[in-house]
């Protein structure tokens, strides 16, 4: 048994709490491990490995799996081979519809409830500026992250507040694949101002016209999106053609 869990006599009311933190611990640790890239999509999952990195029984290590897989972070194979699931875009337009919709309910009520905060909303979208002149995409979307989960507390509602964040977390691999990579630097400015937007518009109690800066910001993320997803230099190529000079080549 690893020294961490072991003990003479174990108490037989602390072992489920135990096991709970040892689950909890590896979950939080292996979700943040997935989202931020540090763990590829595909990569294999070894039982025995996580249980030894994290200084716990495979028990604990298989109940963080399960709930990895229930939130979509985690496949089971058949062959009992467990991966990170790949990012799949085959829903993309559907998480976006889902995504735009929480956003804009979110704003709403966090603006309808006028206790935002000027000074400390802005320093975050500070933070997130500095980040993204020095190209620090990491930190730029750690800032990011901050904020909307300042504005969903702002909201005032556990339900709306749940689900955006949720859908955040699902769009964060995406994010650092096909967002942070493909924004030029006309595009960070225009990354700065869309949130600064948001954060005018949340602070003014203008309901209506954050709902318009939360949209044009998404609008923007999803256009860079796109265009991180265009092929590269396929378009340009010039197949099947043969140079007039091989053609005159005896």
């Amino acid at each position: 048994m690893n020294k961490h869990l072991a003990s003479p006599e174990p108490d037989d009311a602390e072992e489920p709490a135990r096991k709970k933190r040892g689950a909890l611990l590896v979950l939080e640790h292996l979700r943040e491990e997935i989202l931020w890239m540090r763990l590829a999509p595909g990569s294999a999952l070894d039982e025995v490995m996580l249980a030894n990195v994290y200084g716990v029984s495979r028990t604990p290590v298989r109940e963080a799996l399960l709930l990895l897989a229930n939130e979509g972070f985690v496949q089971f194979l058949q062959n009992r081979t467990t991966i990170v699931a790949p990012l799949s875009l085959d829903n993309l337009g559907a998480f976006l519809d889902t995504f735009i919709l929480l956003s804009r309910g979110l704003i709403r009520a966090a603006t309808l409830n006028q206790t935002a905060d000027r000074a400390v909303l802005g320093a975050t979208v500070a933070t997130f500026a500095a980040a993204l002149n020095r190209k620090d995409d990491a930190a730029a979307f750690r800032a990011q992250l901050d904020l909307y989960r300042a504005i969903a507390a702002l909201s005032q509602n556990r339900f709306l507040g749940k689900y955006f964040l949720e859908a955040q977390d699902a769009s964060v691999r995406m994010k650092l694949l096909y967002f942070f990579p493909h924004l030029s630097a006309a595009d960070r400015i225009k990354a700065v101002s869309r949130m600064t937007n948001v954060v005018e518009a949340l602070v003014s109690g203008d309901a209506d016209a954050a709902d318009s800066a939360v949209r044009a910001a998404i609008r923007f993320e999803t256009g860079v999106i796109q265009r991180g997803l265009d092929p590269r230099f396929a378009y340009d190529m010039q197949l099947g053609k043969r140079s007039r000079a091989k053609e005159t080549t005896p």
